[in-house]
């Protein structure tokens, strides 16, 4: 196969677009393509014909007008999304502030529309998405291939640490779990809630002196190193929004070999091996009930925690990348 010119237009430089743009031009690269990743589009990209541009949810005005031109000339364009941006949350005041704004969603559509094809994360959001454009890829999220030969430096002192990491955008889903939370730290004395990002575990009111923060990690390299739970959550609001979103909190700690427990909404029932990989939480008590499992039977958590990793092996970005070069060929 030829190889060929692809750039990757990143968005953002930290998770999204290390996951969707980044790891994806490394991969491509690992199969013989020429390849480079920037949130700046060089005039060597611009101007060369043969370049495919892969380009992440481009929906402010300059990019667009960068992108509809560059429609115009004929070039290979594929649109990369990876979050139903038409339902975001008001508990994400920034994001739904700017994404109700009507120009932006204009600009969406319409460089949905000019594309070659577009890449989403999941089922859900392909059906959304495909309402502008019919060459529509599902490429799942992957994790990097170093990841499931990593072990975590995890306590040894006799507390257990729960862990979570993410952005600000998770009030709706923590507000779903916390009393649950915070009732099973204060029974489990012997128990930590470590949280990377932002610290929902204050804003729980989980008792202080079982809270531990790590501060926002822009790179995704130095997040996935500071990852060092005994057992991983994942809460999920059944929001609109959420049922497109993807399984990668529950992929991240199970390539670490760390079980999760998740709620049973779509993104983790689609991924979580209920009693196998880590729980699904149907109902709000199940929380408590399947953390104290894990808690009290470290045998079940490495157990569960190697076959989270075995399942993580086929989705590093090794395993993904033919997927990005179905879409990119298209």
């Amino acid at each position: 196969m030829t190889a060929l010119d692809v750039f990757g237009w990143q968005a953002d430089e930290t998770g999204c677009g290390t996951y969707r743009v980044a790891l994806p031009m490394q991969g491509l690269a690992e199969l013989g393509h020429r390849t480079a990743a920037s949130m700046r589009m060089p005039n060597s990209v611009r101007d060369n014909v043969d370049t495919v541009i892969v380009g992440q949810r481009v929906c402010k005005p300059d990019p667009t007008v960068m992108w509809q031109h560059l429609a115009k000339q004929g070039r290979r364009l594929v649109f990369e999304i990876d979050d139903d941006l038409w339902n975001v949350d008001a508990s994400s005041p920034t994001a739904h502030r700017f994404f109700a704004n009507p120009e932006v969603r204009a600009n969406l559509e319409r460089n949905i529309r000019v594309a070659h094809a577009v890449t989403v994360t999941t089922e859900p959001l392909a059906e959304r998405v495909s309402t502008w454009n019919s060459n529509v890829h599902v490429v799942p999220n992957a994790v990097p291939d170093w990841l499931v030969e990593h072990e975590p430096a995890r306590r040894d002192d006799g507390v257990l640490t729960i862990g979570w990491g993410g952005s600000a955008t998770h009030q709706m889903d923590f507000a779903q779990a916390a009393s649950e939370l915070r009732r099973f730290f204060t029974r489990n004395s012997d128990c930590e809630l470590h949280c990377i990002g932002v610290d929902y575990a204050s804003w729980m009111r989980v008792p202080p002196a079982q809270t531990r923060a790590t501060p926002w990690v822009p790179c995704v390299d130095d997040f996935l190193r500071a990852i060092d739970y005994h057992v991983g959550i994942a809460p999920l609001r059944p929001h609109l929004f959420n049922q497109a979103k993807s399984a990668l909190k529950a992929l991240e700690v199970g390539a670490l070999g760390i079980p999760v427990v998740a709620s049973a909404v779509r993104p983790y029932e689609g991924y979580v091996r209920h009693g196998e990989t880590g729980f699904l939480v149907h109902r709000d008590h199940e929380w408590a009930k399947h953390l104290r499992v894990l808690v009290n039977d470290p045998d079940l958590r490495r157990e569960m925690g190697a076959a989270a990793r075995e399942q993580a092996r086929g989705h590093t970005i090794t395993a993904t990348a033919p997927l990005w070069q179905k879409a990119i060929l298209g």
